[in-house]
Order: C-alpha cells, then sequence, then structure tokens
C-alpha cells in the first residue's frame, strides 16, 4: 500500500469520526403537539439525520393522509431526511361503506411544505418513492423547522384572516358562522360595499374545507378575500354590486387536531346536506342560503375542494341539467366558458341525468343548494389541483383572482 492510498483512507476516517462526534452532539426531536399536527414517529437516526413517520390521524375522524411537524436539533450542514409510511388503519369508503387501507398516493405529496417560522412555506425537490414509504431530502434553513403534506392552513388562521381583513376594511364583516361540535369558532367574512343597494344585490357564498386534509381549498379561499379586499376594478366592482360570504374552513375541528376528515364519522360535511345535519357549520350554511334564496338574491356558490394526486388540472364538477332550471343551465354553461378563459383548458367532471331515488352523491353541498335557491343560481364544487409546483399559498392564491374575475364577468356582462 502506498502513501497515497493511506494518506486517503486516515482522512476517511477521521472523517467518519469527526462526523460521529458532532452529529451525536445534537440530538433530533419531533414534536405534533400543536394545532393541526400529525404525526406518529416510527425512526429517528441522529447519524443520517432521517426521520420516518405515518400520518397519526384516527380512521373514524377521516382519512388518515394529513401530517405536520416540528423538528428541532437539525444539523445545516447536512440533508435532512424524512421517510412518510402510509397509515396502516383501515377506512371506510363514501360510496360502499367498506374499510380498506388508503392508497399510498393520498399520503405521498410529490414535494413536502417546509418551513423555518411556521409562516412561511415553501416546496421542498421531489421525492423518490420506495416500495413501502415516500423518501424526501431537505436543504436545512434552520436548525427548527416545521414539514407539512401541504401548507397548513388552521382553525387559528382562518379566524386571523377575518378578524384582520375586517379591521382594515370598513366594508368587510368577521363574523361567526357556527360553533363547531367541539367547540371551536367557524369564522365567517361577509364583503359588502355600498350597504344601500344590499336588499336587492346578487349574493355569493364561498365555502372551503368540508374536506379537513384538502388544504388548498382554504388557500384558494385566502387568495379571493385578499384580492377583493384589493385594488383591482373587477374586485372592487364585485364588492359594490354584490354581497360576497366566505367561510375558509369548513371543517374546524377535524383540522384542529390533525385529521383527514373526509369519510368521517358518521359522515363528512361534504355528505351532510340534508335536511338534519349532524355538522352545526352545515346548518348554519344552510340556514344563510335559505334565507338568500328566499329574497331570491343567491346567484353563485362555490364550494373549494382538492382532487386526487394524479389530477393536475383545475376541475369543476358540472350537474346535470335535470338538477336546475333552465335558467340556472344556460348560467352554468357561461360560468364554465368563462372559466376556460382564465384557466385554459380545464377537467370537467360530469354526471350523469338525476336518479330517480336519492343515494348518497346526492348529500352534496351543490345539489342541495341548487334544490333550495332561485332559479338561476348556479353551483359547483372547485377542486383545484394540489399535487404540482403552484400547490403553494402563492399559487393558490392566483386561482382565488380568477375565480374572482370568472364571477365579475358572469355578473358584470351577462
Amino acid at each position: 500500500m502506498n502513501i497515497k492510498t493511506t494518506v486517503k483512507k486516515l482522512i476517511t476516517l477521521l472523517s467518519a469520526v469527526w462526523i460521529t462526534e458532532n452529529t451525536t452532539a445534537q440530538e433530533l426531536k419531533v414534536f405534533a403537539n400543536f394545532e393541526n399536527a400529525s404525526a406518529k414517529v416510527l425512526k429517528i437516526d441522529t447519524i443520517t439525520q432521517t426521520i420516518r413517520i405515518t400520518p397519526a390521524g384516527k380512521p373514524d375522524r377521516g382519512m388518515p393522509n394529513w401530517w405536520y411537524l416540528k423538528i428541532e436539533g437539525i444539523d445545516l450542514n447536512r440533508p435532512l431526511v424524512l421517510e412518510v409510511v402510509p397509515s396502516a388503519a383501515l377506512v371506510k369508503a363514501s360510496s360502499n361503506g367498506q374499510s380498506k387501507k388508503l392508497a399510498p398516493a393520498w399520503t405521498w405529496p410529490e414535494r413536502v411544505a417546509c418551513s423555518d417560522d411556521n409562516k412561511t412555506w415553501k416546496h421542498s425537490i421531489p421525492g423518490a418513492k420506495h416500495e413501502t414509504y415516500m423518501r424526501y431530502h431537505i436543504r436545512p434553513s434552520a436548525t427548527t423547522m416545521w414539514l407539512a403534506w401541504g401548507p397548513p392552513f388552521t382553525p387559528s388562521d382562518a379566524i386571523n384572516l377575518v378578524d384582520q381583513l375586517a379591521k382594515d376594511h370598513d366594508f368587510i364583516q368577521s363574523l361567526t358562522l357556527a360553533k363547531s361540535l367541539e367547540g371551536r369558532r367557524v369564522p365567517l367574512l361577509r364583503i359588502c360595499g355600498d350597504e344601500k343597494k344590499r336588499p336587492e344585490r346578487p349574493a355569493i357564498w364561498i365555502q372551503a374545507r368540508q374536506h379537513a386534509w384538502e388544504v388548498g381549498g382554504s388557500w384558494v379561499a385566502v387568495g379571493l378575500a385578499n384580492w377583493l379586499a384589493g385594488s383591482d376594478p373587477q374586485a372592487l366592482w364585485l364588492r359594490q354590486n354584490t354581497e360576497i360570504y366566505i367561510v375558509p374552513l369548513m371543517d374546524v375541528d377535524h383540522v384542529a387536531t390533525g385529521d383527514g376528515g373526509k369519510n368521517a364519522h358518521p359522515h363528512d360535511h361534504n355528505r351532510d346536506w340534508n335536511d338534519t345535519p349532524h355538522w352545526p357549520e352545515v346548518a348554519s350554511a344552510q340556514k344563510y342560503i335559505r334565507e338568500l334564496s328566499r329574497k331570491n338574491r343567491l346567484s353563485i356558490f362555490l364550494d373549494f375542494h382538492n382532487p386526487a394526486a394524479s389530477n393536475k388540472q383545475q376541475t369543476l364538477y358540472v350537474l346535470h341539467k335535470s338538477y336546475m332550471s333552465a335558467e340556472a343551465f344556460s348560467r352554468q354553461q357561461q360560468f364554465i366558458q368563462l372559466m376556460i378563459g382564465q384557466f385554459g383548458e380545464i377537467k370537467q367532471n360530469l354526471n350523469g341525468q338525476r336518479p330517480a331515488l336519492p343515494h348518497v352523491e346526492e348529500r352534496v353541498s351543490e345539489v342541495w343548494v341548487l334544490d333550495h335557491a332561485n332559479p338561476n343560481t348556479i353551483a359547483f364544487c372547485v377542486e383545484t389541483p394540489w399535487n404540482i409546483p403552484e400547490g403553494t399559498p402563492a399559487g393558490y392564491a392566483i386561482v382565488g383572482e380568477k375565480l374572482g374575475k370568472v364571477m365579475e364577468k358572469l355578473l358584470h356582462n351577462y
């Protein structure tokens, strides 16, 4: 063995010793005991700076795909590695009630949402799929970081949003839609300029996050609300000529506890739209909608969601014309064309003719609204893709602004 080879081996050995001594000096710690957090730690390897987790959501509180954790003791000189294992819990499907494990795609976003202050979120590089887990490499930006399935938006964030906008603008009111079953406030935003014209102006009802894990719906609502409060001429026209209600987060209880919400027991919020709702926030929304419809004022109803992981297009659930009047169907088609004008190609999930006997899919919000609203009311479920680089607060805000422009064009020009 020559001197050069010996020196190389010695350097390698000393480097290994240095890494071991210096990495064991800092102990990685994981926390999931705060609002909206969810993570069951399976393994922590301080030497390789690897953390393995699985979602901690309870299956009776919705499909357990959401995860969100805080990590302390990070070495800034090495990558942080997060491995996510899907939950082994059995969950019930909404359509047939059968129990099975959740498909991994629901738990494995292509990118992790990362923050060093729990406020500003950015994406990691894409992760790598393995047979039983997804591995993400994160370049640390601080010794303490928060990682999540997507950029979190909590019940506290919803309250702060509506209260701050009301404080900053005299044409905005911060209201309470309901108290949840677990005693939490469900905030409601009302936007209405020129109150003198309120009795006859058309009304718009926007709601987001009937499924707790679908965090993008809340961020789209945030983007829409901030745009409506701004100086864009189309936003100004809308708030001067319509009355707009926005619920940025419907399922506050399951969001607060880090549960998935969708297919929760006895059913989730979007399967609760009947004459005797289980969830107080659904009952209260129905009360508002009935009153607006009684005055022949409800014009547009939009329910914001996220789709499956493989769906990368802006999506509308489009009800068959048998669910509505001829006038509403005509306005529905106008709305779709305006959506295409704003977004380019969109995905339209078309359902068939209304069945003679209602089934579980008939209990969704837009069906109930059309059954109880005015002859010209239109109602859509709007799904914004999350598993794309634009699945960030900034990307969702653009979607909210575009939806605002679609509504303005529909009401102003038709």
